[in-house]
């Protein structure tokens, strides 16, 4: 047990503490409905019966043939059809047990390939639930009686690492759809760049990551490691015997790569180095009977970060607008000209349809806007930025769903695609200035359209039109929306269309690797425009009609390129045929190659949703650590699959007290304001640093160094509203925090061990006040609080934002009488800036905390032994104890920055990504104005920290860890202290 202990405590502190989180959850007014299958609960919002159907019917006809390579039948799940959201994801969980499908497809032909996106989400989410009834079996199977769903999922995760988890996936979604990310060379491709160009890291850097260099996520990794050992093995069930032996002893140090030795007699580091090995050499076969186009490189490198850029668009001056972005930038938009680079505006969050489109010196774009309150829903909005004026705007509605637009050649008119809540697809051209919609093409058949754009005349409009049998090019006449399908419907995933003349070039990766081609409109013949030793994608013409510009794959990134518009140079092609070779044993492995194309249309029974009943959902329940291992728990969590209430109970015994206490608590977010309520009842305890007093017994005193230790029996009920608002906007991640909480807290039989008295002591002779015990009686006390932050989006290098300020203000105190006043004011700000070099940060804080402290005791009549000071709510100065005073004011400066990127495995034990350093020097003062005296106290320190990003026992969230060095200027103190900083996914 003690093996697996540290994976799992990150894991039950969040549980712990569910009720301080915030829940993805959907406005109040929405009615859920279900459809139910013997295997399956679909839930939807009214409006969504269409797609409910459609998909319950799906699962259940998936069920077992998506499950067999596995050899498990997943018990019943309840599947979400979240509508309202304009993000396009998906999730399995069993914290609670449910999987949620987000419906909105995305433009990136890149991404959903040419078939139906509920579809591939069914395909793909499905087989998590498999892989969880998987894992569900010998020692995993004990632990989740014990413990519940949580530890369940820590083990299961703990015995497979996350590129099983997923890569396994989407070889499942590869081999049954009509398309699958392992169909599409762009999903390798930054895995196929580093192999090629020599850079073949070793397994734990391909798995864990780096900040050095660019490296794919681990669905990259997954996809090729399953789909290598199946085709090795031609066992489709492979890796079912594998995970079966893991999951069985999960707690055994690395049993998932031993069981891979058990079946293959090769470690998972090997297995690796074998699979590199060999797509290596294949795709350098690949590659060595190619002549590749020669090409002019437009854009300049100045360093050797991974950085793309995407999407050329040629200016009427000459210039190239790109969409930059890395692994050391965020997105920006920058114009290229004669070697040189010029910034010209940075977006906000990114909703990527995969093109740019410009006209009349203005950029337009896709970007999420979010609703301030209930986090499923946002929306996806096209924005504007004219880099002359430098205006921006948002064109049409802050609440719409658009995907991908384009900009008529006057740039007085935007084409673009609105999916809606109930999952129709529609192609409309807006009117620039007012966003009103100019028109609305008909689409009865629901086709999917996707990556519009305009001809150079204005008249026609290219697009991307996905069936239920494949995908086509479909030239779109702008004034009567006459169609014309200039390819066959297919599964050739072509994308990014662009109308130029008589020519419609576009992407396609049928020869195995992505390039550009061309179809004449009045020949109808095909050609091939680029052969590239990577991939080519994204060709726009300039402004003269000379020359063509596109992406080309290069060692660090997408270069933009430019050749000659030479059609004589081009290759025709007469016969397209679609390279399977990398996917096609496990569609052949499968023997389902057209699952999704024979679903049965059974119209079921549809039922309201009770959120009532559905509101008791136990998930977690048995003993556990906190994350610190100072307290054990044993209890129960409920939450909801709609993720409205959370519900916890239990017994918590505090391990340094030695004492425990029972608690329950609700949280409910199904309104604007989430109400909490938490009770507590037990027994406390604690040890304050050793103090000096004089004892006095009979008539002698004696000086006395002692530790007081104070218990009692505490009960406290503590209920109220909080806000959570989400403010982001452009470039900022932006959120708002308002709330207010009333307390009762009752305190009994309380006692110290110095005379057994109360909180001032010793009784016959008072030295010491500890005021911020409550030593006997009632405290009723309210608690306001607003935080607000504003914090710039950052690279994957960057520390800390570059630009950023937070605020936090909490008002303690006790307007409602009781036993005890108290009353306190706490403030302090943030802010982040820029620092000398990239990825360097300056930082630092102001505060300022009043605290209501009684100057005058009077043990007689008892003035001011009523007083209660509340805890601290201010940063402190490294390295120093600050003592309580009634005004209080602190400040810092501190310097952040990278040391060293030294990607060092440590064999399967550590990993280290990064050093970096932290340079601070604090300030503090203190006072409190007695009647007789000025107490006051300068704190002065300064030093540094050392922290490494590492990832331990090869698991993939990372972790920080270092040390801290304060020098005490003044008072004069040193001190070395261990610091254990946050988890990082």
């Amino acid at each position: 047990m003690k093996r697996i202990l540290p994976f799992l405590l990150f894991l039950f502190s969040v549980i712990a503490h569910a009720q301080t989180t915030v829940l993805e959850n959907n406005p109040t007014g929405i009615h859920w409905y279900q459809v139910n299958t013997p295997h399956f609960r679909v839930l939807f919002p009214k409006g969504f019966e269409e797609q409910a159907q459609r998909m319950a019917n799906t699962l259940e006809y998936i069920h077992d043939p998506e499950a067999k390579s596995l050899g498990t039948r997943p018990r019943k799940i309840s599947v979400i059809l979240q509508n309202q959201s304009s993000q396009s994801n998906a999730f399995v969980s069993i914290l609670p047990r449910r999987s949620e499908f987000y419906t909105m497809p995305p433009q990136d032909y890149n991404f959903i390939g040419t078939g139906d996106w509920l579809n591939m989400l069914a395909s793909h989410e499905y087989r998590h639930v498999v892989q969880y009834q998987h894992a569900t079996r010998g020692f995993n199977r004990l632990i989740y009686y014990i413990f519940g769903t949580p530890t369940l999922a820590g083990m299961a995760q703990a015995a497979a690492p996350q590129w099983f988890w997923e890569g396994d996936a989407v070889v499942t979604e590869t081999a049954f759809t009509r398309s699958g990310r392992g169909k599409i060379p762009y999903f390798n491709l930054v895995f196929r760049t580093n192999l090629l160009e020599g850079r073949t890291f070793n397994y734990h850097k391909q798995y864990l990551r780096s900040y050095k260099h660019n490296i794919p996520n681990h669905y990259v990794l997954g996809y090729n490691m399953v789909s290598y050992l199946r085709k090795k093995t031609n066992d489709p069930e492979i890796w079912g015997k594998i995970t079966a032996r893991s999951w069985n002893v999960p707690f055994i140090p690395f049993a998932f790569s031993n069981a891979i030795h058990n079946k293959t007699n090769r470690y998972v580091t090997g297995l690796y180095t074998d699979m590199a090995t060999e797509l290596r050499k294949e795709w350098q076969k690949e590659i060595d009977q190619l002549k590749l186009t020669s090409f002019e490189k437009v854009n300049v490198r100045s360093s050797s970060a991974y950085t793309d850029y995407f999407y050329p668009q040629p200016q009427e001056d000459g210039s190239i607008l790109v969409m930059k972005s890395g692994i050391g930038d965020i997105e920006q938009f920058v114009l290229l000209k004669d070697g040189q680079e010029k910034k010209v505006f940075t977006p906000g969050f990114i909703n990527d349809a995969g093109m740019l489109s410009t006209a009349e010196n203005s950029v337009v774009w896709n970007e999420y806007g979010y609703d301030p309150r209930w986090l499923v829903k946002n929306f996806s909005l096209i924005k504007i930025y004219d880099y002359k004026t430098k205006q921006k705007r948002v064109i049409g509605g802050r609440h719409e769903r658009y995907g991908s637009a384009a900009l008529s050649p006057k740039g007085d008119k935007i084409v673009t695609v609105r999916s809606d809540n109930g999952y129709h697809n529609t192609l409309l051209v807006l009117e620039l200035f007012t966003g009103k919609v100019l028109k609305e093409f008909d689409n009865p058949q629901n086709y999917f359209y996707s990556m519009p754009r305009w001809s150079d005349d204005g008249s026609k409009i290219i697009v991307l039109k996905t069936t239920a049998t494949g995908k086509t090019i479909t030239l779109v006449d702008a004034a009567s929306g006459a169609e014309t399908d200039l390819l066959p419907v297919s599964k050739e995933n072509a994308g990014h269309p662009v109308l130029y003349g008589k020519y419609v070039f576009f992407n396609s990766p049928s020869s195995g690797i992505d390039n550009i081609y061309a179809i004449d409109l009045e020949t109808k013949q095909r050609y091939q425009v680029t052969t590239s030793r990577l991939g080519a994608y994204n060709a726009a013409v300039s402004k003269d009609g000379k020359s063509i510009y596109y992406n080309d794959q290069s060692r660090d990134g997408l270069d933009v390129v430019k050749i000659p518009f030479d059609p004589a140079a081009w290759q025709p092609v007469n016969n397209v045929v679609i390279d399977d070779t990398e996917y096609k044993h496990l569609v052949e492995q499968e023997g389902r190659p057209m699952l999704f194309d024979s679903i049965p249309q059974q119209t079921l029974p549809v039922k309201r949703y009770s959120k009532l009943k559905g509101m008791i959902n136990p998930f977690s329940w048995g003993p556990y650590l906190e994350s610190n291992l100072t307290r054990a728990d044993f209890g129960i969590t409920s939450r909801d699959i709609l993720s409205t209430t959370t519900i916890t109970t239990g017994y918590t015994y505090d391990i340094n007290e030695r004492d425990g206490f029972w608690r329950a608590g609700v949280s409910y977010q199904g309104l604007f304001p989430i109400v909490d309520v938490n009770v507590t009842k037990g027994s406390r305890s604690t040890t304050e640093d050793a103090v000096k007093y004089a004892k006095v017994v009979g008539r002698d005193t004696t000086l006395v160094t002692q530790k007081p230790k104070f218990q009692w029996d505490e009960e406290n009920v503590e209920a109220g509203l909080r806000i959570p608002l989400v403010t982001t906007s452009s470039r900022f991640y932006g959120a708002v925090n308002i709330g207010n909480y009333i307390g009762y807290t009752r305190v009994t039989n309380f006692r110290n061990n110095i005379d057994g008295g109360g909180r001032l002591f010793p009784s016959n002779y008072p030295q010491y006040f500890f005021r911020d015990y409550q030593d006997h009686g009632n405290l009723l006390y309210n608690h306001f609080s607003v935080s607000a932050q504003r914090l710039m989006k950052r690279s994957r290098r960057d520390i800390n934002s570059k630009w950023g300020q937070a605020i936090f203000m909490h008002v303690l105190n006790t307007p409602y009488g009781g036993d005890y006043s108290g009353n306190q004011f706490s403030f302090y700000g943030l802010g982040y800036f820029p620092g000398l070099f990239k990825h360097h940060s300056f930082y630092g804080y102001w505060a300022y905390q009043y605290s209501d402290i009684a100057t005058t005791l009077n043990v007689k009549t008892g003035e001011g032994l009523d007083n209660y000071t509340f805890r601290n709510w201010v940063p402190l100065p490294r390295g120093q104890s600050v003592a309580r005073f009634r005004n209080f004011y602190s400040m810092s400066g501190n310097y952040t920055l990278p040391l060293w990127y030294p990607d060092i495995a440590l064999g399967p034990l550590l990993n280290v990504q990064r050093v970096r350093a932290n340079l601070f020097f604090d300030y503090g003062y203190g006072s409190t104005v007695y009647p007789k005296e000025v107490v006051s106290q300068e704190y002065v320190s300064t030093g540094a920290e050392m922290k490494f990003d590492i990832n331990i026992m090869r698991f993939l969230p990372q972790i920080d860890v270092g040390f801290r060095y304060s020098y005490g200027i003044r008072p004069s103190v040193t001190k070395f202290e261990l610091l254990i900083g946050t988890f990082n996914f």
